[in-house]
């Protein structure tokens, strides 16, 4: 018996299903045909994350699962209204630059059969609670493997939230025919300094992956800026 067939009894072979293999296939489409550039930055989240520890009897009243994503969901809401470009498709055909007046935002969800992104329909027309509520219904159906082809269909941005799993930095790839993915990390305690004084804050680190077809670097770092300033004054979300 050769060196490589003792190799090869020790190895395992794992079917390439049908859920995984269409992922592969998007993301070699996209990083092959859209420049990519990641804009990093990092978000004080510690009066967000006060404001959901004061809403969450509210939400279990309603019996709601209250996450972070109906906040950062209506501060990119707001963002795009002054930066369109970001919630674009770029019509190669055409010629043209497709900015959407509605906000179709797809949340990627892990599951034991592969990675999905449902998205939310329209997601400006709607308050903190049914964001809420809808993002967890739609994580629950992909989990459970009910999730329906017209539930991942007619995103015009996607949100992946890296963080409850842990990392600090990545490059999340954009999901065609978008213009970008918002990618949002770990939270930790950091001491920081705020009015000349050091003392701990809830830090996390966001991403911005986008198409450098459709806008450049310096209205990717102003979009990321204008965002973290929304969500660093929560409140205002609703």
């Amino acid at each position: 018996m050769t060196v490589e067939t003792k190799e090869m009894e020790k190895e395992e072979r794992v079917k390439y299903r049908l859920i995984r293999r269409r992922t592969g296939e998007k993301m070699l489409e996209s990083v092959q045909k859209i420049p990519h550039v990641s804009h990093f930055d990092e978000c004080d989240m510690t009066e967000l994350k006060a404001l959901r520890n004061e809403l969450k009897p509210e939400a279990e009243k309603r019996g709601i699962k209250l996450t972070f994503l109906p906040f950062v969901m209506k501060a990119l809401i707001a963002t795009f209204e002054e930066h369109p470009s970001l919630n674009a498709v770029l019509d190669e055909e055409a010629q043209e630059i497709v900015h959407k007046k509605y906000y179709n935002l797809g949340v990627a969800v892990a599951a034991e059969q592969g990675l999905y992104v449902p998205v939310v329909k329209h997601a400006e027309t709607k308050d903190i609670w049914t964001l809420a509520s809808e993002i967890v219904e739609l994580a629950e159906k992909v989990r459970a493997n009910k999730i329906q082809l017209p539930d991942i269909q007619g995103g015009s941005f996607t949100i992946t939230n890296i963080g409850p799993i842990g990392g600090l930095f990545a490059t999340p790839i954009i999901l065609p025919p978008q213009t970008g993915i918002l990618g949002l990390m770990k939270m930790r305690e950091m001491p920081v300094v705020r009015d000349g004084e050091i003392v701990v804050r809830t830090i996390m680190n966001i991403v911005l992956s986008f198409d450098h077809r459709v806008l450049d670097g310096a209205e990717a770092a102003t979009f990321v800026t204008k965002l973290i300033k929304r969500l660093e004054d929560p409140r205002s979300l609703i």
